[in-house]
């Protein structure tokens, strides 16, 4: 049995209203972010500009001018920094502070990206190196709206403010949640994509600052915020994809239309289609099962069988499980085991989990689909054409992909 979903296209007006007030608060200090860079295993490096301080119990050593690289790896007991004029040597409950002298202009090199503000060398507890960055929230989040979303067009602009308020409130959800942990957010796309100072560009630069301080907001509390590349039309409910319980009313499954258009129909994955051979489909099978079927002895493959059944979909019509039927194995995936078993090399896991699946010539697996990311929250090309037509970066957030959220200024 082969299930399909079908997209349908329905138009409707949607109606905004210019929710221009932000509720007002008392300013306080800007928070400062501890952002995780890397897990050391094997030896790295680090390059340090101007002038850094090492301040440990018997002295603060100055580095930076004089000695602006170290090699970074771990030891018997704990880790080591060094380079051949120097040598420290920590053990592993040491947690080791290296501090810009000027934050404004000094900076580091970590992975080939520049960043500014402090360093934090530790030990994780799956005992590798970790190198965490401290810095003060609108700083980090000028590197994650450039990482997050192209920023190349003056028209971007209101959608690039919409970016960094959702960063800004999911970043702050993610300090208050992980308070007690060494770090607050990853660095990559487990959170946030932080790109450091090599992209930052003068728009998404001054659509942080434009915005400075402001969240939003749902019953005097920040909002759950997610956000993804492309919804394919309609959102989805994290309660269906993630089995979390009491989604937000602002979360839940609606079509995301614009006019008589899908919002984000402009994405270049707003549809999508990707073709596998019988021989491909056995070779994805091998690499997460183990198991090939047409290596097997002769004996063993002269009927072989391959169907595809959607047992489960979301409220969106999004694939929740998958059961594989091949040969005499029967295996079900659920979620986004889905999209990483339909794994090419050179395009990597499927986009989403919007798709239909069907079949030319009982030989070739065709899935069309629509969308990329978990479609959840914030369309971010939806709200990039929504910018270019006009709108306002509250109309984007307020009326269109958080609706009963409203904005505060909390510093």
């Amino acid at each position: 049995m082969k299930t399909k979903i079908t997209i349908l296209l329905l138009f409707g007006l949607m109606l905004f209203s210019c929710t221009r007030n932000i509720k007002p608060t008392t300013p306080s200090k800007i928070p400062r972010i501890r952002v995780l860079l890397g897990n050391i295993t094997q030896r790295d490096s680090l390059q340090l500009k101007d002038k850094f301080k090492l301040q440990l119990e018997e002295a603060i050593y100055e580095l930076g001018r004089h000695n602006p690289f170290f090699y970074l790896s771990l030891s018997k007991n704990g880790f080591k920094m060094y380079n051949p004029n120097r040598l420290f040597v920590f053990n592993s409950k040491d947690v080791v502070h290296i501090s810009p002298t000027d934050p404004l202009n000094d900076r580091f090199k970590f992975r080939n990206k520049w960043y500014k503000g402090k360093i934090i060398l530790r030990l994780s507890d799956q005992g590798a190196l970790s190198l965490i960055n401290v810095i003060d929230l609108e700083s980090y989040l000028k590197s994650v709206v450039v990482g997050e979303m192209p920023s190349g067009k003056k028209s971007y602009l209101e959608a690039l403010k919409a970016q960094a308020i959702c960063a800004r409130t999911y970043a702050l959800n993610k300090m208050n949640e992980r308070r007690h942990r060494p770090f607050d957010v990853y660095g990559d796309i487990n959170d946030q994509v932080y790109s450091g100072l090599n992209r930052h560009t003068d728009l998404a630069t001054k659509a942080v600052e434009a915005t400075k301080g402001v969240v939003l907001e749902y019953q005097d509390t920040l909002a759950q915020i997610y956000f993804h590349s492309t919804c394919g039309g309609i959102s989805e409910d994290p309660a269906d994809l993630w089995g979390r319980k009491n989604s937000p009313p602002y979360l839940k499954v609606r079509k995301d239309v614009l006019g008589n258009r899908f919002t984000c129909s402009v994405s270049p994955y707003f549809r999508w289609q990707r073709r596998f051979t019988f021989r491909q489909i056995d070779s994805l099978f091998a690499l997460r099962f183990h198991r090939s079927n047409l290596t097997a002895p002769i004996s063993d493959t002269l009927h072989l069988q391959c169907r595809f059944n959607v047992l489960q979909r979301t409220a969106s019509g999004r694939v929740k499980q998958l059961q594989i039927n091949y040969a005499d194995t029967t295996v079900t995936l659920q979620n986004f085991e889905i999209r990483s078993f339909f794994s090419k090399f050179n395009q990597g896991a499927l986009p989403s989990l919007l798709f239909a699946l069907s079949t030319e010539n009982d030989s070739v697996l065709v899935i069309k689909g629509g969308g990329y990311g978990h479609g959840i929250g914030l369309c971010q090309w939806g709200a990039l054409n929504m910018s270019e037509q006009g709108f306002k970066y509250y109309d984007i957030l307020v009326n269109q992909y958080f609706p009963g959220t409203y904005l505060k200024r909390i510093y």
